[in-house]
């Protein structure tokens, strides 16, 4: 297997549709970040447009397996990858001197599972725990992006304590927005078309404006990471410098690179307290939490067994889009809701977690190929109060 990690830029405002209608009067938009589905089927058309895209070079294609997308930017070490916020992360805002940047420090809760007493229940589903460990007061927002190495710190500390860190110290902001206003013309009366006014609102990465971040943040250009792996094939073909991603067939910049993936901390080997954090969006069969927690085995993973005990999911993904094998509306897919990047499950692992670090945890293969439910693990405790 050849393995390969790609680097996107686009040079456009590029549009990842979030699936919204687009007519007159409503604007194409694009969703925050791009769906693994979107990227890897980009990185398909392109290593396959040698080919006339037959039933058999489509089936070869959708063997390529994908990780990602990640946000990759230059920080203080070089470029260096950034993950969703963690949703058992929960910050709010303490009244607290700014530190030497003027930076006022959030106060990030820890959300862990907390056993009942005999008299105490919940509304929850099964046997689940409930999370405790927010404060009783609004919460702040935290950087939608979190830094490799803030994510992996989160995940190597499992105590229940409160940890105080400004919004640069976390991670990333948003990518801006560019609403642009087209019109269609008349080829023959080289005139504006009537009713034909539409706009369009895609995610800037050229013109990023970050007002949170790490420190010592130097690049103003962010971009897509993949990695791909993918058996030898001398009818693939070369990745193309510049070639489009996304709706309307805007432009990005296409490379190939060195990007440090980060490995597994041996800590995990003996850990029997074990958080699954997503950090691209799942699909499983029973919406919010994998089928295969029935029977505790994950998918591709020999050796361990997984137990769920409580979990961390925020509202889901909606995800539609077009089998472009089919021709019209029979190309439509059908919409399926995702379990989002950054949800966390606590469980209960027996075997060595590491096997489990940046593997695909959906219940279907195809979706697992596709890069949906890439997990990281972290340890955790009970929470006592």
């Amino acid at each position: 297997m050849t393995e390969r990690t790609l680097l996107i830029q686009p040079r456009d405002p590029v549009i990842f549709r979030d699936g919204k209608p687009f007519t007159m009067g409503l604007p194409a938009r694009s969703v925050d970040w791009p769906l693994p589905s979107a990227v890897i089927g980009a990185i398909r058309t392109r290593l396959g447009r040698n080919t006339r895209y037959d039933t058999a070079t489509v089936e070869r294609l959708k063997l390529i397996e994908h990780e990602g997308p990640f946000l990759v930017a230059r920080g203080e070490k070089g470029d260096a990858l950034a993950f969703p916020a963690p949703a058992d992360a929960v910050a709010f805002s303490p009244a607290l001197r700014s530190n030497e940047r003027g930076e006022t420090p959030l106060e990030l809760c820890r959300l862990r599972p907390a056993r009942l007493a005999a008299h105490e229940g919940t509304n929850l589903p099964g046997e689940y725990a409930p999370l405790m460990g927010a404060l009783n007061e609004k919460p702040a927002g935290t950087p939608p992006f979190w830094s490799v190495d803030a994510t992996l710190s989160w995940l190597a500390d499992g105590g229940n304590d409160s940890l105080f860190r400004s919004n640069r110290e976390l991670g990333f902001g948003r990518l801006s927005r560019q609403r642009r206003t087209h019109v269609q013309i008349n080829a023959a009366r080289q005139a504006a078309e009537d009713g034909a006014l539409f706009a369009t609102e895609g995610l800037e990465f050229s013109e990023y404006r970050r007002r949170e971040g790490v420190a010592g943040f130097e690049d103003p250009n962010p971009r897509i990471c993949s990695r791909i792996r993918h058996p030898e094939d001398d009818r693939w073909a070369d990745l193309e410098a510049l070639a489009p991603i996304g709706g309307e067939r805007r432009l990005a910049y296409w490379s190939e690179g060195e990007i440090q993936w980060p490995a597994a901390p041996d800590s995990l080997a003996d850990a029997t307290l074990v958080r699954l954090q997503l950090v691209t969006p799942a699909c499983f069969r029973d919406g919010w939490k994998p089928k295969w927690m029935e029977s505790g085995r994950p998918p591709g993973v020999d050796g361990v067994e997984v137990k769920l005990l409580a979990a961390a999911v925020p509202q889901p993904t909606a995800h539609s889009g077009w089998d472009l094998t089919k021709r019209g509306s029979n190309g439509q897919k059908a919409t399926r809701f995702l379990a989002p990047a950054g949800s966390v499950y606590f469980c209960e692992v027996k075997g060595d977690a590491r096997k489990l670090w940046m593997r695909p945890i959906s219940d279907d293969d195809q979706s697992r190929r596709d890069g949906f439910g890439l997990v990281l693990c972290g340890v955790w405790q009970w929470r006592q109060d």
